[in-house]
């Protein structure tokens, strides 16, 4: 129970940490529609220092998912039928979710949609 509780906590708290990223990398836009290249445009400390956090995060959420399936697999129970596939599935979307944020943490996003990578103006 107590992994299961940690699992929700981390996975929470790393969601908190993209929301408060992604409010942060927003200010970057006036930037963006200058240059027209996203990866020209600074990005802020902590924008990365978030995605690291909520990477870490995530980290821990799987983490305990694993001992939580371990734990569901030594220990059977009539609610083991219910938790098993639940847990997987939060294991799996939090592995996925970690390599999401590992990625933006390296290389972020532009921030607008159809946005011209670099340099190359569609004007």
């Amino acid at each position: 129970m107590l992994a299961a509780l940690i699992a929700v906590i981390t996975f929470g708290a790393a969601v908190l940490c993209f929301i408060l990223a992604e409010g942060l990398f927003d200010t970057r836009q006036p930037h963006n529609a200058e240059t027209h290249c996203h990866s020209e445009a600074p990005v802020p400390v902590m924008v990365s220092v978030l995605n690291g956090l909520a990477t870490g995060l995530l980290l821990a959420a799987a983490f305990s998912l694993l001992c939580l399936l371990v734990l569901l697999f030594r220990y059977p129970s009539e609610r083991s039928a219910v938790a098993v596939p639940l847990t997987a599935v939060g294991l799996v979307a939090s592995v996925l979710f970690m390599f999401g944020a590992g990625y933006e943490t390296v290389r972020p996003a532009p921030v607008a949609t159809g946005y011209n990578p670099c340099a190359f103006s569609s004007r």
